[in-house]
């Protein structure tokens, strides 16, 4: 008769972790995709946030790539309103179950969340467009994506399109 071994195995024990980091460089929109140059010249273009918007996101096959947050009123937090298909396959869909409807802040990647969300305050503050690289590690598998970021704010209320692309190394 043989004995097999196994070897033990202490589903328990901690595994290493690797503190977040998050870099951000700034690109000129020049170096963005077409359809991220396409998403600002619209967002330009309009000016103002209207349901004009996402219908031209939608007609042109675009709205899948987009993230869009807003603030239900002057002195609330941006809420994740819509979470477009890369932000997703990166973060993953349980994250989007616990995020969708909840405050940026309440994002479980905290350092993370700290970091893109300055960025969205900046794009808000500038009425400008903001075309960022980021390179993350420790949030899951290291990823680098670019997202175009268009910010509006209205009587207090805020919002903020981020078009992500995760696809293409810049």
């Amino acid at each position: 008769m043989t004995i097999l071994a196994f070897p033990t195995q202490d589903r328990g024990a901690q595994r290493p972790t690797i503190p977040p980091e998050t870099t951000i460089v700034r690109l000129t929109l020049a170096e963005a995709t077409d359809w991220q140059r396409t998403i600002v010249a619209e967002c330009r273009r309009q000016r103002v946030l209207t349901p004009s918007l996402p219908a031209f996101l939608k007609r042109a096959g675009l709205m899948d790539r987009c993230t869009f947050l807003s603030s239900a009123g002057p002195a609330e937090p941006l809420c994740f309103r819509h979470l477009g298909v890369p932000t997703l396959s990166v973060l993953g869909r349980a994250w989007g179950r616990a995020v969708i409807n909840q405050p940026d802040e309440a994002d479980p990647h905290v350092e993370f969340a700290h970091s893109i969300g300055a960025q969205y305050a900046e794009s808000i503050g500038a009425g400008e467009a903001v075309f960022n690289r980021v390179t993350v590690s420790g949030v899951g598998r290291p990823f680098v994506y670019t997202h175009a970021l268009y910010g509006w704010e209205d009587r207090g209320r805020r919002a903020v399109l981020s078009a992500v692309d995760v696809a293409t190394v810049h």
